[in-house]
């Protein structure tokens, strides 16, 4: 598989890297996406009660890491293309509408995605200023092309909201219901460096048949007045003290991230609440997580030490 300099820096063992080194970090630094909750975050008046709906409607009672295990499975594989990849005209596999950009999408050889039924990937084509997301991708090898049932993409010097947001200072930002490729997964170079600098999106068992800011649409779940939006944001609550879980370096890491950047409610997925990481394994990298990160990794966080920031806020 071709690698430019971003992912090559990003595969060496994990003691070597200094953690001064700062991971990139896409759209611009006023980004929604990018600007920490201060404490002062207003709290959402239903807090409570929507935590309380998260704590009965799922299968765990604290964020499950996704891709962690040896097959890899349900992680997010994320790849990196430079100006030597070949270029693809990814076509579309079903009936949803897919961003004109994937006309010519340069994926590196070798890329595949997540062997699961959502056969999801990332692809970062820095050169051009472009992250990608596939959902149903398949590469025909027969035929040398790829394609997708659905596809996302974001411009990485914008703001990171999606065209049809208000805000927005891009219109050809577009795709799953407005969460950007580059929040899909939890990166392992980010992780081995200590610096996780940007919102999260995690899914969870069910949402409600609106959403609020900054998604641009939701998949109706339920009506329940205590059921999250796709947009809601939630945290781990101000107070509580990271270094006194005896969590693992890793898991602090993306604890830190879970309280002072928060995470965005962008899918429900009929199952636990579900922050992915990266697919190391279905890039051909071996298993990285092994011995770094777990499925329960954050078991030592349950949800009612999260809490719901006001809809809305940080618009």
């Amino acid at each position: 598989m071709k690698l430019n300099v971003d992912h090559q820096a990003e595969c060496s063992t994990w003691g070597r890297m200094s953690s001064t080194r700062t991971p990139y970090r896409a759209f611009k630094r006023t980004s929604y996406w990018n600007r920490p909750l201060p404490r002062t975050a207003p709290v959402a008046r239903r807090s409570a009660e929507i935590i309380s709906f998260l704590r009965a409607d799922n299968t765990t009672n604290y964020v499950h890491l996704s891709g962690a295990s040896s097959t890899g499975r349900w992680g997010n594989p994320i790849y990196w293309a430079g100006p030597s990849d070949s270029a693809y005209h990814v076509k579309n596999s079903c009936s949803l509408g897919q961003p004109r950009e994937f006309s010519s999408v340069r994926i590196p050889d070798g890329a595949r995605p997540d062997s699961t039924s959502d056969a999801s990937m990332t692809v970062y084509e820095r050169a051009k200023g472009l992250v990608y997301g596939f959902w149903r991708a398949a590469y025909d090898p027969a035929t040398d092309t790829w394609s997708a049932c659905g596809g996302t993409v974001y411009y990485l010097t914008s703001n990171g909201l999606a065209g049809s947001v208000p805000g927005s200072d891009q219109p050809k930002n577009r795709g799953h219901r407005g969460v950007p490729p580059s929040t899909f997964a939890v990166r392992y170079g980010e992780v081995r460096a200590g610096q996780i600098n940007h919102v999260l999106k995690i899914a969870v068992d069910t949402t409600k048949c609106v959403h609020v800011f900054p998604m641009a649409g939701d998949e109706c779940g339920t009506w329940s007045q205590y059921a999250p939006p796709e947009g809601t944001r939630i945290r781990i609550k101000r107070w509580v003290h990271l270094t006194k879980l005896r969590l693992s370096p890793a898991a602090r890491t993306v604890a830190r991230a879970l309280k002072n950047y928060g995470a965005i409610i962008g899918d429900q997925s009929g199952g636990p609440v579900e922050l992915k990481l990266e697919n190391t394994i279905a890039e051909g990298r071996g298993w990285k997580w092994r011995e770094v990160l777990n499925r329960k990794s954050l078991a030592r966080i349950p949800l009612r030490l999260f809490q719901v920031i006001r809809h809305g806020y940080g618009k």
